[in-house]
């Protein structure tokens, strides 16, 4: 069995051995059917659906892993999947850049019926289906200081997060293996086509994992507010970003008396509620 974890906790769960395909809810228990999917998939594979699924019409689509291509169908409008072919750019197929080929997407994320994607640091990708796929690549304003006013062979890990319904995007930037120098949430603005920095997100903690990240609220599950947790992959120690702050701290360090923690936990957010 492949999975995927898609909108807030759905998971779209995939047989190799019928191509049974639907998508499920473990709070509820609710499955929606979905066409057959015929094709090879790994076992863990990036999934997304354009809204809540329970709603006719709403647009599932799988990535393919390492092609330039993806499928899609619509709950309740269509008896099979539709391949899709995508041009949005090349990168370099050996490291000294003597050959290219086709940039592949490895994730998206969906807000108010569109999905979206990262192309580069100040370039997004935007999927709008009409009812056809189309693909609009928009530069981004607004990152802190300019992409270019970075400090000089910086570096960053970043993770995407859906808060009210909108895109954020968390980054925290560090030197050397993993000196960490300063953190950063934004707003993804598409429509404005900006980055806008965000200090404070009320009373909710934003959870980090290897798969993806999500919300919750705070004092409900004893969390710090404004706070980003995260799980570090290499060493099993978790750690918080204090957003309003901008400050960071190590809350948990393994030890011979002390396991490692799990990086590759994935949240699931209750679909029926809104947190």
């Amino acid at each position: 069995m492949s999975f995927s974890l898609t909108w807030k906790g759905w998971i779209l769960s995939w047989d190799r051995n019928d191509f049974h395909t639907f998508l499920y809810d473990p709070w509820t228990r609710e499955e929606i059917g979905l066409p057959r999917f015929t094709h090879d998939l790994p076992r863990v594979f990036d999934c997304a659906l354009s809204d809540k699924p329970t709603n006719p019409g709403r647009i599932v689509v799988i990535l393919h892993p390492d092609e330039p291509y993806f499928w899609y169908c619509r709950i309740g409008g269509m008896s099979e999947w539709i391949k899709y072919d995508y041009d949005v750019g090349m990168d370099p197929a050996d490291p000294k850049g003597l050959t290219w080929k086709k940039r592949v997407l490895h994730f998206l994320r969906s807000c108010n019926g569109k999905f979206y994607f990262p192309i580069a640091s100040v370039k997004h990708g935007i999927i709008e289906f009409n009812p056809n796929p189309v693909i609009r690549i928009v530069t981004m304003h607004g990152f802190r200081g300019g992409y270019s006013g970075m400090p000089r062979g910086f570096r960053a890990r970043s993770c995407n997060f859906e808060l009210d319904g909108e895109p954020y995007k968390f980054y925290v930037f560090y030197e050397g293996k993993l000196n960490i120098t300063s953190i950063a949430l934004y707003k993804v603005d598409l429509v404005q086509q900006r980055f806008v920095e965000v200090d404070r997100i009320g009373d909710q903690a934003l959870l980090w994992s290897s798969y993806s990240g999500g919300c919750c609220p705070a004092t409900k599950f004893e969390l710090e507010s404004s706070c980003v947790y995260w799980t570090r992959r290499d060493d099993g120690s978790m750690h918080i970003f204090n957003i309003a702050e901008g400050t960071h701290r190590v809350c948990y360090q393994p030890s011979q008396d002390l396991p490692k923690l799990s990086s590759e936990a994935f949240w699931l957010l209750p679909s029926n509620q809104n947190v």
